[in-house]
């Protein structure tokens, strides 16, 4: 199949699909357009949610999932992958080890979403062997202050990151404060904290708006740390969009 031609930088985002467009896929491909990159979407399950409520998901099959990341990878060349709900770490493995295959360049973003702001929890048991072969095949996690403390119980992020041999942005939207400070922990490099003024507002979905914007950054050629504060600040502007828990999205809001 011929590859097709498109004038932009190439993104993937693997997550649910969230009816309120407020999270998941819907909130990603918004952000992507918004940092004038194409967003291409893969479905991992559909849910029954809104701005403040979860009340089920039904999954894709992996089949289903790697059937459709083929027929993307026959068409374009995508240097960045975002995952999001997945249904759990076995799977998680099966794609991001596809993903290695179709383009062993490719930089690979999970942000672990193990329970939702609503409550309903989807990753209760962490397998540690299975997370760390998981982190050989990804290039950046970004948990919050409670999924990191769950994946990796005892470690800061500067001890996590080398021993799991995996970047990791620890986001800091749990503390308190007038100030909101994210924990870049690199392999091979001293952690780095990028501190943002606290928004009096809540939104919805505001994890994934982050790691979708760090794809987008990324994708454009920015380093790993550059595209983390470029995302933090968008996430800043997504934020202070609107007083309700949706906000909105723009190409006014990328510094």
């Amino acid at each position: 199949m011929k590859k097709a031609e498109i004038h932009r930088p190439t993104v993937l985002s693997i997550a649910g699909f969230d009816p309120s467009g407020g999270a998941g896929i819907n909130a990603d491909i918004k952000t992507f357009e918004a940092h004038q990159v194409y967003g291409f979407g893969v479905c991992s399950g559909l849910t029954v949610q809104n701005d403040v409520e979860f009340h089920a998901v039904h999954w894709t099959s992996p089949k289903l999932m790697v059937q459709q990341i083929d027929l993307l990878f026959q068409r374009f060349d995508i240097a960045v992958a975002k995952i999001g709900l997945i249904e759990n770490l076995q799977i998680l493995q099966q794609i991001t080890q596809h993903l290695k295959q179709l383009n062993p360049n490719i930089f690979i973003i999970w942000d672990p979403i193990l329970k939702a702001s609503a409550g309903f929890e989807f990753h209760q048991r962490i397998d540690v062997v299975l997370l760390q072969n998981l982190c050989k095949k990804t290039d950046l996690i970004t948990p919050n202050l409670p999924e990191f403390n769950q994946l990796f119980p005892n470690l800061t992020p500067e001890k996590a990151a080398q021993e799991f041999q995996c970047h990791l942005l620890v986001k800091g939207g749990h503390q308190t404060g007038k100030f909101s400070t994210d924990v870049l922990a690199q392999v091979h490099a001293p952690a780095q904290h990028i501190q943002q003024a606290r928004s009096p507002y809540d939104k919805h979905g505001t994890g994934c708006v982050l790691s979708a914007a760090i794809a987008a950054n990324l994708s454009l050629g920015f380093d790993l740390f550059i595209s983390c504060i470029r995302a933090q600040a968008y996430v800043a502007r997504f934020i202070a969009s609107d007083v309700g828990l949706l906000g909105f999205h723009g190409d006014g809001y990328v510094v």
